[in-house]
């Protein structure tokens, strides 16, 4: 009697670990289960250790199978802690008296009759062989039966909380890809908008981009799981995205800050790009799924003063506004030397847990910042490679 007390309450401690990961995972928002945590860890963990004698394209499309494996194993880990959970209550009972009606009386049942049980029950198929006749039993089985659903509805209902979030990530990194001509730097659009001086059109894209950037940064909040969304095309990556926002950023908020450009800088759209990037910074580095990795060093001040010098350079060669180098008025720092500070400031400040994130991602720095090709390049690449096919199209 004492041990099958034991028993029971060994899968009940079982069944309430499971419900409370999955009210975690899929019910409560801006909060992280730490079961469902370290079972998404460890696995990207262990395709990022499976994925180190790959190369390329190869290395990533293996490491991008992190999301279905996760999702898919997740919810298999619920279903199958569930059924061994109400196993192991129906195995501490199932050979007392009165407890099932049995196919065979004469046969003792034994600890896989008692998971078959648990495996019709959950599933609710309900072949009748074996029927629960002690009232805790009876209860019990109708509990499974109803967890089996919900965990079928939560399920769903979790897959639909992933999926469109990828899409949707895809296709803001796909606009910032095709807007800054496949570059990590926001100077391509400056140049396609602010050379007609349309600042109107710029800002109303940065809108856009601000709105979208700030459902994928709750859409991680919400369903931790996105951050080891890793596309072959690292151009189609968050990290991507991020990578630009700081660049974007960092060229209208710093590098037109002169003349008519101060105006630019100072419009309240590029201001809440800015505070929209640090709150995607913070909310990535406070997560339990790639934390900021301790002792990480971002670019140094000398390497943020020189890319700033190169920033100026680029601009003056787009005939964009920069700062002003004189000198200010009764001794102050010119407009030039008060934006190079701030610039240094703002990577300073966004470097490290950007940098972090790369470093978890699968990603090198090389991968990450290298130029991808525009999609009329990848058409010209189709047209050349099926010659054929494109003729006949064409006829």
């Amino acid at each position: 009697m004492i041990l099958s007390i034991l028993f029971t309450l060994v899968g009940v401690l079982l069944i309430s670990i499971v419900l409370f990961d999955v009210f975690m995972t899929v019910l409560h928002p801006q909060a992280e289960s730490p079961f469902s945590t370290r079972f998404q860890t460890s696995m990207w963990s262990f395709l990022r250790w499976a994925s180190r004698g790959l190369r390329g394209r190869v290395r990533h499309r293996f490491l991008g199978l992190a999301i279905p494996i996760m999702v898919a194993g997740l919810i298999a880990l619920w279903i199958g802690l569930l059924l061994v959970a109400f196993g192991v209550i129906y195995a501490a009972w199932i050979d007392a008296p009165g407890a099932f009606k049995l196919p065979d009386p004469l046969i003792a049942p034994g600890w896989w009759d008692a998971l078959y049980f648990s495996g019709v029950t959950i599933t609710t198929t309900g072949y009748g062989d074996f029927i629960p006749i002690d009232p805790f039993l009876r209860l019990a089985s109708i509990l499974e039966g109803i967890s089996g659903m919900a965990i079928l509805s939560f399920s769903v209902a979790y897959v639909l909380g992933v999926y469109p979030s990828l899409q949707r990530q895809r296709v803001l990194a796909v606009l910032l890809n095709e807007e800054t001509d496949g570059q990590v730097s926001g100077l391509p659009m400056l140049r396609r908008y602010l050379r007609r001086g349309d600042f109107g059109a710029m800002a109303s894209l940065l809108s856009t981009i601000n709105l979208e950037f700030l459902f994928l940064v709750e859409a991680h909040n919400w369903v931790p799981i996105l951050h080891y969304t890793h596309p072959t095309d690292v151009e189609r990556s968050f990290l991507r995205v991020l990578l630009v926002v700081q660049n974007l950023v960092g060229t209208l908020r710093y590098g037109v800050a002169g003349g008519k450009g101060l105006e630019w800088s100072t419009d309240p759209r590029v201001l809440d790009l800015e505070d929209s990037l640090f709150h995607a910074l913070h909310t990535l580095g406070s997560s339990k799924q790639l934390p900021i990795a301790p002792n990480m060093d971002g670019h140094s001040a000398q390497e943020a003063g020189k890319r700033f010098d190169q920033l100026l350079d680029s601009l003056k060669t787009a005939r964009l506004p920069t700062p002003d180098p004189a000198p200010g008025k009764n001794g102050l720092p010119s407009d030039l030397s008060r934006s190079r500070r701030a610039y240094i400031r703002f990577y300073a400040a966004s470097d490290i847990p950007l940098l972090s994130y790369l470093q978890n991602s699968g990603y090198s720095y090389v991968e990450a910042t290298d130029d991808a090709a525009r999609p009329q390049k990848l058409v010209e690449e189709l047209e050349t490679n099926s010659p054929a096919q494109t003729t006949s199209v064409i006829d």
